[in-house]
């Protein structure tokens, strides 16, 4: 009886994780379904002036909300998709627009953003705009970002937020996004994949 209930506990263990691993295979091909009716257009402050979205149709976009002084998720999100990009060809990689945008005006103007973008790859851009026109543009995208207050830190604050890179395709509609520990490997495939779409 006690080997039976053993082979039981095993048989269902494995049903389980495999349930798990199928359900994350297709949440990855279903990439476009995880956020029901996330994205569109938007314009927002660059250091060159307004930038849109739409400014962009005809090239695959990776679009990161942030902000400048986040201590480490930040970076590493940007690194991944900066190798991303290196391991495109040069000609693959100029049909792919990165763009960065601050949740935080108040520190990240977008002069600092347009110099802050460059150490990831040259052709990153930075936006940020007032908090109304990043609330909004957060709705769209699904993004979730709070301000909590350090005490006794010359910072003053961090902010919390989701950490997703969304890839949006040549049309400007939203089709994977990805989440913060999403090896480089991984990112460029899905570019690859919208780079071969029409």
């Amino acid at each position: 009886m006690k080997n039976r209930k053993t082979v039981y506990f095993w048989i269902i263990l494995v049903c389980f994780l495999g349930g798990i691993l199928l359900a994350q295979q297709y949440l990855k091909q279903q990439g476009s379904d995880l956020i029901p009716g996330a994205g569109g257009n938007f314009t927002m402050q660059s250091d060159k002036g307004p930038v849109s979205l739409s400014d962009f149709k005809g090239k695959v976009v990776a679009l990161y909300f942030g902000y400048m002084s986040c201590p480490d998720i930040c970076p590493t999100s940007l690194w991944n998709l900066s190798s991303a990009m290196q391991m495109l060809t040069a000609e693959q990689a100029e049909q792919v627009q990165g763009i960065f945008v601050s949740l935080d005006p108040d520190r990240d103007s977008p002069k600092a953003m347009g110099m802050f973008v460059k150490g990831f790859f040259d052709t990153y851009i930075g936006l940020t705009d007032s908090k109304e026109v990043l609330d909004k543009v957060a709705r769209q995208y699904s993004v979730i970002y709070e301000k909590v207050p350090l005490e006794d830190s010359a910072m003053g604050y961090v902010l919390d937020h989701s950490s997703v890179i969304y890839l949006i395709d040549k049309k400007g509609v939203l089709q994977y996004y990805t989440p913060h520990n999403t090896a480089p490997e991984e990112i460029r495939d899905d570019l690859l994949k919208l780079l071969s779409k029409d």
